[in-house]
């Protein structure tokens, strides 16, 4: 009897080890279907519903390194009769009404260069007065040269004229937008060079000008940040639309509507090819080897692309003179083809061809001018070609090459041609052709249209249909 009772205990405690295991495993399988129920919900079902105010938790996390002012110069204040003055500098035509004083200040903020966040730029704000918050046109010139003393806030008419980027800029500040133009990267930089034609340090300065006015003190309360456009002149049209194309990667809060160029560069080696081919554009090509080779740490066949006197000094020259004297170095080529007393025949003869990086001997050249093309890249933000025909600068089948690549790509761009404009007569150009000089005066008022109809939601030419 004992030993009976013996074994029922052995088989009870078997029951209810296997009891207390088939407990554990259910249990066990709860908590994983927990987990998956959990993670299929979170990670695969709630996106679904909650798509956009993820994407604004997450860019509200995302903190603003650059943009920062660094330094303020004495702000002025112009009257309107001031202001129409200055525009009549450059625009003798200039009709449209002004009726508002506009505040100029000179400052520098921080941007980017890859490796770090506080890159120096110096810049101009033009802020018109007024009620109500303005529309912001971040706006690069064109070339005015590569040393310190050449960047364009520090350009006195009274002495040289590089572009008078005061006129044209108070121009659009006088319809009521708010005005950054930048001195670009490395320009008042003791410390660096200014690597001419870099697209994304261009744009990279162009995003961070529309950051640091909402960090001025003369503009924070005046700009209207969800109202954006950026706009260039010659190389500045290259920095606009490379702004355009690094936005949504590098300054994804900006509300950018729309980009600009007026006699854009669009492919850095065409405009190589087009000296060759008479544009009056000599110095492009020491400009370029001495940006790239410094930018990219590379070794470019320079003996094999420029004429000896040119390969020996090519960096000196880069940053010996401005814009204004660009001639008593490098031969103009208006009137004449002078390009052969720049660049070697070899070179002259595939810049000719448009076939410069067909020739292994200057691969790695055109290579790096191709990193920094214009229109391999589709936004959804419309994009304004505005160019002369008889721009001898910038030949304008750049820009239709340039409006092609766009369109391929499915981009949204209106081209406009200007032949002859009443708003570009001036005593030197009596009837009214449009060149690379005039393109920004030809053009004023249709660019205002396309701005205030984007603003206004209207349908956007598409000439790529």
């Amino acid at each position: 009897m004992a030993k009976r009772n013996q074994h029922l205990s052995r088989r009870q405690k078997r029951q209810r080890l296997t009891a207390r295991s088939l407990w554990l495993i259910f249990f066990l399988e709860a908590v994983f279907i927990a987990i998956l129920v959990f993670y299929f919900y979170n990670f695969f079902i709630k996106p679904k519903y909650s798509n956009n105010s993820t994407k604004k938790k997450e860019a509200a996390k995302v903190e603003i390194k650059t943009g920062k002012i660094l330094s303020e110069e004495p702000a002025k204040i112009y009257s309107a009769a001031d202001v129409k003055n200055i525009i009549n500098q450059t625009s003798k035509k200039f009709d449209s009404p002004v009726s508002v004083d506009v505040t100029r200040q000179v400052f520098s903020f921080t941007t980017s260069d890859g490796k770090g966040d506080k890159v120096p730029v110096f810049a101009r704000a033009y802020v018109p007065s007024g009620g109500g918050k303005k529309p912001i046109i971040a706006f690069a010139p064109g070339v005015t040269g590569m040393d310190d003393a050449c960047a364009a806030s520090l350009e006195n008419v009274g002495k040289a004229d590089w572009g008078n980027y005061d006129s044209q800029l108070m121009a659009y500040a006088s319809q009521g937008n708010a005005v950054v133009v930048i001195d670009y990267e490395g320009m008042r930089d003791a410390a660096r060079l200014h690597h001419f034609m870099v697209g994304e340090l261009e744009g990279k300065a162009l995003l961070d000008a529309i950051r640091s006015l909402g960090n001025l003190a003369v503009s924070k309360d005046q700009v209207d940040s969800s109202k954006v456009f950026v706009a260039g002149y010659s190389e500045g049209g290259h920095a606009a639309y490379w702004a355009d194309q690094i936005k949504d990667s590098y300054a994804p809060e900006v509300s950018l509507k729309g980009s600009i160029g007026f006699g854009p560069v669009t492919s850095v080696e065409e405009t190589l090819d087009d000296a060759a081919n008479g544009a009056n554009t000599n110095w492009f090509g020491d400009f370029v080897l001495a940006s790239y080779s410094d930018w990219y740490k590379a070794t470019y066949p320079v003996d094999k692309i420029l004429q000896p006197n040119f390969a020996k000094n090519y960096v000196n020259f880069s940053k010996s003179v401005c814009k204004d004297a660009f001639d008593k170095v490098w031969p103009s080529n208006i009137g004449t083809n002078r390009s052969d007393q720049v660049y070697l025949p070899e070179f002259i003869k595939v810049a000719k061809d448009l076939n410069i990086g067909a020739d292994p001997v200057y691969a790695n050249f055109s290579d790096a001018m191709a990193k920094n093309i214009v229109g391999n890249v589709k936004t959804d933000r419309p994009k304004l070609i505005n160019h002369g025909v008889h721009d001898d600068v910038i030949f304008i089948s750049q820009s239709q090459h340039g409006f092609e690549r766009m369109c391929v790509k499915g981009n949204i761009v209106a081209f406009k041609r200007y032949d002859t404009n009443p708003f570009a007569v001036q005593g030197s150009n009596p009837a009214g052709l449009v060149d690379h000089y005039q393109i920004m005066n030809a053009s004023f008022k249709d660019t205002i249209a396309w701005m205030q109809g984007i603003l206004s939601d209207q349908q956007t030419v598409n000439n790529c249909k």
